[in-house]
């Protein structure tokens, strides 16, 4: 007896130990705070007052789900830039619950959303303390905490004065040819009152552009259809009053390739960009280095500078508006194929079927009009009889046979589908029709044609060398019976090649590749088969280049002035 309860509690005590042990507890989140690492402020005027910078600082929502209850208490420490800043909140984008002293700027916050960006940013002006001395800084430190969770701090540190450089302009020509080549002898001029340590030198191309160079300190990355981002990153001292250009043995030349149509270039100086962890090696060693020597001439100021302020330079430069500038190309001769895509479903008479129709660029231009935001070409849709369309795609608009407008968008005759600012080389832009089968007719044919939108339909496009495949048959086999069920018996099988028949839907969200970039000014049919991102041109810079090219350039080889 004595020996079986041994044995139990043994037994009991082995269950115990490997059955019951503490759960392991969870991480607790943690909600960064987002901000600038440096900032650089107009010295204080002899006369009138400072000129005042504006500082945003953001906390970040990071999931699981989209919410995070508790109150957030988010302190900015000023204790560090006492006599250098002048700092206060924005008044034009006041935020509750804030208290402002001499010392620190104290805000509270009842729960994180990701869905509430706005309520998470806290919108600061920073100008230069009266008596300052250009080359005085100190450090702003933000915290924050609520519980049961963590916030990860950032500090930024404020100088009086800095650098101000200021991009010459090239003078390039517009209109250019496949094939051909241009110098970029890019030079700038540090108009501030202190040096930049290092300097970015930013090229911005569209799809039918590129750099016919490349160096061990530059760094690219492509955007598919929507061009590259080149980065090329120099250390050095760049001092104020002097002017800087591209060493001897270190040119730049522009390309234009068979790609070209209407493209452009932004080409940019950004001072002590800042780092960033996530930046990528690059590809092999080439044994160059970009270089930049002083200029024995002074970079004239001439022109007009870019609209829109460098992204990258808004922190670090004085006057981050003359920090790039902007050119547009028109290729002579571009050439691009648009083909007409069309597919072939089946079913019986009261089913439903489905078919992806609309248009694919066989190339070689992208044809983008990123610009002007008019729409690169229109698809007519000419519907069988016999069928009734019950969904279209939202870019669509339906019309009556002769073209004229109507206001019911199913059932129509005829569709007029927009095809967006962008068409990348080799995809297929369609949209996803859904008709139900009514009757069958003897040889009922619609059509599909592609081309530029004209009052009524379309035309040619001047740009398209080829005729013959603009316009396709578009047709509805009706299988012998009849059938009961609604339910989709038939599906598109586009032709004239299988990557057309692909499911992606335009009257869906925008999720594919290219609708987003295209769609911007107006929407397009979904595209399937580019690997472009929803970015339109304008804002390659910020995507690409915010820092995530820099570091790779600094691991391989620093280039010297």
């Amino acid at each position: 007896m004595d020996k079986r309860i041994s044995l139990l509690a043994a037994t009991g005590l082995a269950a115990l130990s490997l059955g019951a042990a503490a759960p392991a507890l969870a991480a607790e989140p943690a909600f960064p705070l987002g901000g600038p690492s440096a900032l650089v402020l107009q010295p204080y005027p002899d006369t009138g007052a400072s000129k005042e910078r504006s500082l945003h600082y953001t906390l970040d929502y990071v999931g699981p789900g989209n919410s995070f209850p508790g109150e957030f208490t988010v302190t900015v420490d000023l204790s560090k830039v006492a006599g250098v800043a002048s700092v206060r909140p924005d008044p034009a984008k006041p935020r509750p619950n804030c208290t402002t002293s001499a010392t620190a700027i104290v805000c509270k916050q009842q729960g994180l959303s990701a869905d509430t960006p706005n309520a998470n940013r806290f919108d600061l002006l920073v100008s230069a303390a009266k008596g300052t001395k250009s080359g005085a800084s100190g450090e702003i430190a933000v915290t924050g905490r609520v519980a049961g969770a963590s916030v990860t701090p950032v500090t930024t540190k404020l100088t009086v004065g800095g650098p101000d450089l200021y991009m010459g302009e090239l003078g390039l020509r517009s209109e250019v040819t496949a094939g051909e080549q241009q110098d970029l002898p890019l030079a700038f001029a540090n108009r501030g009152t202190l040096p930049a340590r290092s300097v970015a030198l930013e090229l911005d191309a569209s799809a039918g552009l590129q750099p016919a160079r490349t160096y061990d300190n530059c760094r690219v990355q492509d955007h598919g259809g929507m061009g590259a981002t080149t980065v090329c990153l120099v250390e050095g001292e760049f001092l104020p009053g002097e002017s800087y250009r591209l060493a001897p043995d270190s040119p730049l030349q522009l390309k234009t390739t068979e790609r070209a149509y209407r493209d452009r270039l932004r080409y940019a100086v950004v001072p002590d960009p800042a780092p960033r962890e996530d930046a990528h090696e690059g590809g092999p060693a080439t044994g160059r280095t970009l270089k930049l020597v002083k200029s024995a001439v002074a970079v004239p100021v001439t022109g007009s500078a870019a609209a829109e302020p460098a992204g990258h330079a808004e922190n670090t430069d004085l006057n981050p508006g003359d920090n790039e500038r902007d050119v547009a190309f028109t290729a002579k001769g571009a050439r691009a194929d648009f083909e007409a895509v069309t597919a072939s479903p089946s079913g019986k008479v009261g089913d439903t079927v489905v078919a992806e129709l609309g248009f694919r660029n066989k190339g070689p231009a992208v044809i983008s009009h990123l610009r002007s935001g008019e729409s690169v070409a229109r698809t007519d849709i000419v519907m069988p009889a016999g069928v009734q369309v019950t969904d279209v795609p939202r870019n669509c608009r339906a019309v009556n046979a002769d073209g004229s407008d109507r206001s019911d968008r199913l059932g129509a005759p005829r569709y007029f589908c927009d095809g967006g600012i962008f068409a990348d080389f080799g995809s297929a832009y369609t949209g996803r029709f859904t008709m139900k089968i009514e009757k069958a007719v003897a040889d009922a044919k619609g059509s599909v044609t592609v081309g530029e939108p004209v009052a009524g339909g379309t035309r040619p496009p001047a740009f398209d060398p080829v005729a013959g495949n603009a316009k396709a048959v578009f047709a509805v086999e009706v299988k012998g019976g009849t059938s009961p069920s609604p339910s989709p018996s038939g599906s598109a099988s586009a032709s004239p090649s299988p990557s057309a028949s692909a499911s992606a839907s335009a009257s869906a969200s925008p999720s594919t590749s290219a609708t987003a970039a295209a769609g911007a000014a107006g929407g397009n049919l979904a595209s399937t088969g580019s690997s472009v991102g929803p970015i339109a041109l304008g804002a390659l810079g910020a995507v690409a280049v915010g820092g995530a090219l820099y570091v790779g350039v600094r691991r391989r080889s620093g280039g010297h002035a």
